[in-house]
């Protein structure tokens, strides 16, 4: 990168003379300090203390991510994929992904998951390396990549050993996050619950999570609690309920496909719900 943008550089003392005029902005910045070429790239990205600029922000996240910081290479990583409108070439998005992956940034990580459970027309498909990459982005607490890890947990995928105790640890602690997999996080705890799958068998727990789930507007649980409601199944006997959830999950988008991250999954829940008296629909796999 440094080859690729000689003038950053010479750029960088005019802009963080600039920085130093400005509340907040770090006065101990200097030219070979990626952190702060990072903080100033920010700020000339939306604009935040100094006029917008995306040019120079640009610079600035280019002669970081030279120095090897990890955020400035997945800020790079991002600008390539063609997130910024203006560039696409996905082969070096790629390479600064990876730099920041293996630098630690979770963020990175996670994706370089998503990259190998997908595959692409360069990167072909490998569920062992997708594993080891959301598991070191779970590690470092991104909520995405610690579902996907429970996934994995649940359904042995990539050579995992299938664990439901493991499984059910990483829902448990995903299921409150503030993250868009947390209502199906939700759904698979009522599907431990319900099954005794990781977990002592609780039915009102289960239930408990179901409710939670089908609230935060996952199609899955609010047909599941409809069925609960229409055979009266863990719950009591509800026709007005029952028709109301139903209704409900025939108009929303499933999780773990609504993510930023644009990533495919297969849905094979959809008669696996059907409720019979007496038995708790369980969902099959995730993806």
């Amino acid at each position: 990168m440094a080859q690729d943008h000689p003038k950053a550089a010479r750029l960088l003392p005019a802009l963080f003379a600039l920085c130093l005029a400005v509340p907040g902005c770090s006065a101990a910045a200097q030219p070979d300090d990626p952190e702060a070429q990072y903080e100033l790239a920010r700020r000339y990205s939306s604009g935040a203390g100094v006029p917008m600029d995306r040019g120079q922000a640009f610079k600035l996240y280019a002669a970081s991510a030279a120095q090897g910081f990890a955020k400035a290479e997945y800020e790079l990583a991002n600008h390539y994929r063609g997130r910024t409108g203006r560039a696409l070439d996905l082969d070096v998005a790629s390479s600064h992904l990876e730099r920041s992956a293996r630098h630690g940034y979770a963020p990175a990580q996670a994706d370089m998951g998503f990259v190998y459970f997908n595959g692409d027309g360069s990167t072909p498909k490998d569920l062992a390396k997708s594993f080891h990459w959301f598991k070191r982005a779970a590690d470092g607490g991104a909520v995405i990549a610690q579902c996907m890890v429970a996934d994995f947990y649940k359904q042995g995928l990539g050579g995992v050993e299938r664990n439901p105790r493991e499984a059910f640890k990483w829902y448990r602690l995903t299921a409150t996050r503030a993250d868009r997999c947390a209502a199906k996080s939700q759904y698979e705890l009522y599907a431990s619950y319900a099954s005794g799958s990781g977990v002592r068998k609780d039915l009102p727990t289960a239930m408990t999570w179901l409710k939670r789930a089908a609230k935060a507007d996952n199609p899955q649980a609010q047909r599941a609690l409809g069925l609960a409601y229409e055979n009266g199944v863990g719950l009591e006997r509800n026709p007005l309920l029952a028709r109301t959830w139903l209704k409900k999950s025939r108009e929303g988008v499933a999780p773990h496909d609504d993510h930023d991250h644009d990533h495919d999954h297969d849905h094979d829940h959809e008669d696996e719900d059907e409720l019979k008296p007496g038995r708790v629909p369980v969902p099959g796999h995730a993806h």
